[in-house]
C-alpha cells in the first residue's frame, strides 16, 4: 500500500463544494500513475490561503483512497466545479476516490503541520508546485493521530 496527497487550488476548481456534494470523485494525476493502486491512501490538498489537509480517501487529505486506477474519462461528474478546464485534456488521467474522511469543518492547516516534527517536512510544504505528491507511512499515519 503507498500513500499519496493530492492537491487542488481553489482559483482553478470548486473543492471545498465538491468535497462536501461527492462520495466518490475523479482526481487529476499529472504523475505517479503507474504506482498508484486501487487501495492505496490520499490526503486531499487544498492550496492557497489555508492551505491545508482536508480529507482522506483511500486509494486516491481529505482522507480518501482510491478505487479506481488513474485513467482517462469520457464524462465527467464533478465538470461543473471546475473554474479553469485548460487540464482537461481527452488524454488527462484521473483516478477516482472514495472519500474516508471529510475534514471540511476542521482541516489541518499548513500553519499548524509546520510546527509537527512529522508533518512539517511534507513535499507539498517544501515545494507545493504539483497535484501528486507521495508521502510515508509515518506522515500517514501521524495525520490518523491528529485527526483520527
Amino acid at each position: 500500500m503507498s500513500y499519496w496527497l493530492f492537491q487542488r487550488n481553489p482559483k482553478y476548481y470548486r473543492i471545498v463544494a465538491a468535497i462536501k456534494d461527492f462520495a466518490l470523485m475523479p482526481w487529476l494525476v499529472t504523475r505517479y500513475a503507474k504506482e498508484m493502486a486501487i487501495g492505496d491512501g490520499v490526503l486531499l490538498w487544498i492550496a492557497g490561503a489555508g492551505a491545508g489537509i482536508y480529507a482522506k480517501v483511500v486509494c486516491t487529505l481529505w482522507y480518501a483512497e482510491i478505487v479506481e486506477a488513474p485513467r482517462t474519462w469520457e464524462s465527467r461528474p464533478d465538470i461543473g466545479y471546475w473554474i479553469e478546464t485548460s487540464k482537461l485534456t481527452p488524454t488527462s488521467l484521473h483516478a477516482k476516490l472514495r472519500f474516508t474522511t471529510k475534514l471540511v469543518d476542521k482541516p489541518l492547516l499548513r500553519s499548524d503541520l509546520l510546527n509537527d516534527e512529522v508533518l512539517k517536512n511534507l513535499t507539498v510544504i517544501r515545494a507545493p508546485n504539483s497535484t501528486n505528491f507521495k508521502i510515508s507511512a509515518e506522515q500517514w499515519q501521524r495525520v490518523f493521530e491528529l485527526k483520527g
